[in-house]
């Protein structure tokens, strides 16, 4: 046993000992930069990652004059990617690369570029950007390689008409100069904790700073009826239908919630308030689903704004609706 033990110790050691001694990812390796018209002893050393002390060091420079095809020797560790034979130009082209294997995306910095700039461009902010890559200053390199938030891969919104936006389908949306968090929330039909909870990584107060956020497309709520025959429903017969004024708009209800006529909720005498019920227009077989939320004197159903126009019902006209709950 007690051999066994000893060549086991001697196996670990031995595998530190390569570790730390053996692998070349501790070694230095040298290589040579040629200069190009343009450079300064401070922009190649922030190309090559190394500072213009090492530069003149290493090649036994005392002044700043440079010479255009001079060689100047300079030293990587050998884990790191060469450095290409000259400084990288500007490139409008782009630089982003998707690994397969990696919840990220790549960004290599060019000239012009900044972490706003680069921030923006991915829907990110500085600060999550300075985090993702451990970055303490504003200073960026020419060739320096950024990790930054994947996009989101959901169908852009275009693709789908006003006519036939599926239900609870995700789409990304990309933001216009015109547009403003009350009007992203309208136009999807979203609260703002939902829109925030969908986009974690911007601030939904300030979507100037953002160019594309992930929406939830509403869906239809024009349908005819198409289950009341296989529903396990009460049917509580037929009775007047009327639609609040506008001057009801946030008053409080029975329930205490202020009267918002872009619910689907209704009033009734005596059905309990909460209650969810089923309300049919007989006349064309759309029905919804309403919550009661409020109370009233006079016999029927007080219908919300939204669900009477859902329900195609034409104010100040004598009309009935059929009203089904819970079996």
């Amino acid at each position: 046993m007690k051999s066994i033990l000893n060549k086991v110790i001697k196996g670990i050691l031995l595998s530190i000992f390569l570790v730390c001694f053996s692998n070349p990812a501790t070694a230095q390796e040298k290589r040579t930069y040629q200069v190009k018209k343009g450079d300064t002893f401070y922009s190649i050393s922030k190309a090559l990652d190394v500072t213009v002390a090492e530069l003149k060091e290493w090649n036994g420079i005392t002044s700043n004059a440079l010479e255009i095809d001079q060689e100047l020797i300079y030293y990587i560790q050998s884990e790191v990617p060469a450095i290409p034979d000259s400084l990288p130009r500007e490139d409008t082209s782009s630089l982003i690369t998707s690994p397969s294997n990696s919840p990220n995306t790549y960004y290599l910095v060019k000239s012009g570029d900044s972490l706003y700039k680069i921030a923006r461009e991915n829907d990110m902010s500085v600060q999550e950007l300075k985090d993702l890559n451990n970055l303490s200053s504003n200073d960026l390199r020419i060739g320096q390689r950024l990790a930054v938030k994947s996009v989101s891969v959901a169908p852009v919104v275009s693709q789908f008409s006003d006519e036939s936006s599926p239900q609870g389908k995700f789409a990304l949306y990309t933001l216009s100069a015109s547009d403003n968090l009350n009007s992203v929330l309208d136009k999807f039909e979203m609260t703002q904790n939902e829109l925030q909870r969908l986009n974690p990584q911007i601030d939904v107060n300030n979507l100037k700073l953002t160019k594309n956020i992930t929406v939830l497309l509403p869906p239809s709520k024009t349908f005819e009826n198409p289950y009341l025959e296989k529903a396990d429903l009460q049917d509580l017969g037929s009775v007047p239908v009327m639609i609040y004024s506008d001057s009801d708009k946030g008053k409080t209800t029975t329930n205490g919630e202020l009267y918002n006529p872009d619910n689907l909720t209704a009033a009734h005498s005596n059905i309990s308030i909460g209650s969810i019920i089923f309300v049919e227009n007989p006349s064309n077989g759309k029905g919804i689903y309403v919550r009661i939320n409020d109370r009233i004197t006079n016999p029927g159903l007080k219908l919300s704004h939204d669900a009477f126009r859902i329900l195609d019902l034409i104010p100040n006209q004598p009309q009935s609706v059929s009203i089904y709950t819970d079996n």
